[in-house]
């Protein structure tokens, strides 16, 4: 199978202090870009399980999840591939960190990546994937009940004969 007909499921943290949001940063790359914290979801694990994992993983700190934010649905074609794959579903959660606070030394845990905090209002002016996060972001930790939806895939309805 290529990487163009895989499909991954992956959960991400929205950790927020102050007006700053703790990102990735890939450093392996010739173009670099900035993604949310997490990760994939391994089988029989369920989405808060497995971001709880992927922080530790990557920031060193135990998380609590405040709320689910959304989910997305997202091809990375025709625009930017990824490496290992070219669709995925993606849960969103508001998460806070233990011991980890903007300001603070941020540990270097995984050698392709750096932590960085970067403030929200400046998520459009970056490389950011997938990139319809960079503005549904500030609108689902806005809002005050219930979780969205949202599909970057072209509704295609099949007439029955």
């Amino acid at each position: 199978m290529t990487n163009k007909n895989k499909i991954h499921v992956t959960t991400r943290a929205a950790i927020i202090d102050l007006d700053q949001i703790l990102l990735c940063k890939t450093t392996d790359l010739a173009s670099n870009f900035y993604f949310m914290p997490g990760g994939h979801i391994e089988h029989g694990e369920s989405a808060e399980n497995a971001l709880l994992r992927e922080l530790v993983e990557e920031t060193g700190s135990n998380g609590k999840i405040k709320r689910l934010l959304g989910m997305m649905e997202y091809s990375f074609e025709p625009g930017h591939s990824s490496i290992c794959h070219n669709h995925e579903y993606s849960f969103y959660f508001e998460v806070n960190l233990d011991n980890l606070s903007y300001g603070d030394n941020l540990p270097k845990l995984e050698d392709n990546i750096d932590l960085v905090w970067v403030k929200i209002e400046e998520l459009l002016n970056l490389d950011f994937r997938p990139e319809p996060i960079a503005r549904l972001l500030p609108t689902w930790l806005a809002q005050t009940s219930g979780s969205s939806f949202h599909s970057e895939m072209k509704l295609i309805i099949k007439e029955s004969s």
